[in-house]
């Protein structure tokens, strides 16, 4: 069995022109959003063995939330999930170690979106800014996913804790 736990970046801040898309940090509904998230997550989970997460500044700081509560036992900070396709997510997740059973993508849209609905048979509009998707595989080896081959364990995004 494998499992991934797929989450979109935070809500990022638009304020400073002068920084790239890449350096943008998160913004105030961000930060509330990832911890909304993240508090969740640590009350279902205790464990995730692998973090595989953007390098963009959003998505790191994204990442912080989780790792002050979760166990996660090894971290990759990669370029290659700034604005990733789903194709090759899918084919950099086939490359996983085997020793591994869980990880948590942290990345972007449009790639994350397509992702899900690759893998499962969701159909899924816009997974929101924060937004997490938890995905099972009855498989041995991450070489073993493919399309339409996983199940939705849960889904959670930031406006199911809110009050309206």
């Amino acid at each position: 069995m494998k499992t991934l736990f797929i989450i979109r970046h935070s809500k990022s801040s638009w304020k400073n022109a002068n920084l790239s898309d890449h350096e943008r940090p998160l913004n105030k509904r961000g930060n509330i959003d990832a911890k909304l998230i993240s508090n969740y997550l640590s009350s279902v989970v205790r464990n995730i063995d692998f973090l595989h997460c953007s390098s963009s500044k959003r998505t790191r700081e994204t990442a912080v939330y989780f790792l002050e509560k979760i166990n996660i036992n090894k971290q990759n900070y990669d370029d290659q999930l700034y604005h990733v396709s789903s194709e090759d997510l899918l084919q950099a997740i086939r490359a996983y170690n085997n020793t591994l059973s869980s990880a948590m993508i942290i990345a972007h849209n449009p790639g994350l979106t397509n992702f899900v609905n690759l893998l499962t048979d969701l159909n899924l509009w816009n997974l929101p800014t924060t937004g997490m998707i938890v995905i099972d595989f009855n498989v041995s080896s991450w070489e073993e996913i493919k399309e339409n081959n996983g199940k939705i364990l849960f889904k959670k995004f930031p406006k199911e804790f809110k009050k309206e």
